[in-house]
């Protein structure tokens, strides 16, 4: 069966398994159907393994040097905190590790890419967490011929020529934002620029819950944003040992009625 559109996922910060994306895919393929399913392109981007390794060799030396109480929750810090810090340090150098995320991106645009004929394919992209500031990132790159899009920089992907335009998603129609943490990398701004529209039918829906600690709102953040983002959508995230707490920044892509929101767009989508 022909594929009609695609839909990528960003996961969030933290130790990652390359396969976390599976409650959210179970959680759609019920309310979609095996024929409406059969229609969407789904690919995983993953790019915590351009740090994974030296997370874990930092770990395994701190554990080793004394005994180090709350040790989950160290490794979550240590792990989700210097995702943030690695991806935004030196950004601009050749063969950062902003860049290597940004060719995780562009590896898995390019799989999608070679399911469809044509550029011109609905694209519906969710990101969690650091997931929201990596792909608000790259789509500002794009569109500003930053990072890996500068002309003649040595990192600059190769994609055949037909390609560009699926690459530098300019046929996104939907952004899905979860437990959204970009205020967090902004905040220190004068000025707080949102990405522009990357079409004019293009929209944004943000989710965040209130006892998320990690998952902000963000039209309030500027005008800029408060004109791209369609709307920030509060929902009660995750079963009931998460859902009053901070750990319910981990509950978005199995809530009810945020699977219920994707999933209807994806029907609208004529898929």
């Amino acid at each position: 069966m022909a594929k009609k559109l695609a839909f990528l996922t960003i996961h969030g910060m933290g130790e990652t398994d390359k396969n976390y994306y599976q409650i959210l895919k179970q959680s759609l393929e019920k309310p979609l159907g095996k024929d409406i399913w059969a229609k969407v392109h789904f690919e995983p981007i993953h790019y915590q393994s351009d740090l994974q390794d030296y997370q874990y060799n930092v770990w395994q030396k701190m554990r080793q040097s004394a005994p180090l109480s709350w040790q989950d929750l160290r490794k979550f810090m240590l792990f989700g905190f210097s995702d943030a810090s690695a991806i935004e340090h030196r950004a601009t150098d050749d063969g950062s590790v902003y860049k290597k995320i940004q060719k995780s991106i562009i590896y898995s645009l390019k799989i999608a890419r070679e399911q469809f004929s044509t550029n011109d394919v609905p694209i519906i992209i969710l990101a969690h967490s650091l997931g929201c500031q990596v792909i608000s990132n790259y789509l500002w790159d794009t569109q500003k011929n930053k990072g890996i899009w500068q002309v003649g920089s040595p990192d600059y992907p190769e994609f055949p020529p037909e390609q560009e335009d699926f690459l530098k998603l300019k046929s996104l129609r939907y952004l899905f934002t979860t437990g959204c943490n970009i205020p967090l990398f902004v905040a220190g701004f004068a000025e707080i620029v949102a990405i522009p529209k990357p079409k004019p039918n293009f929209k944004w829906f943000n989710y965040y819950d209130k006892d998320d600690v990690l998952g902000w709102p963000l039209k309030p953040l500027s005008p800029s944003y408060d004109l791209v983002v369609e709307k920030d959508i509060e929902i009660d995230s995750g079963n009931l040992w998460q859902s009053w707490n901070p750990q319910s920044h981990d509950g978005y892509w199995a809530d009810e009625d945020f699977i219920e929101h994707l999933s209807q767009i994806i029907k609208s989508l004529n898929v």
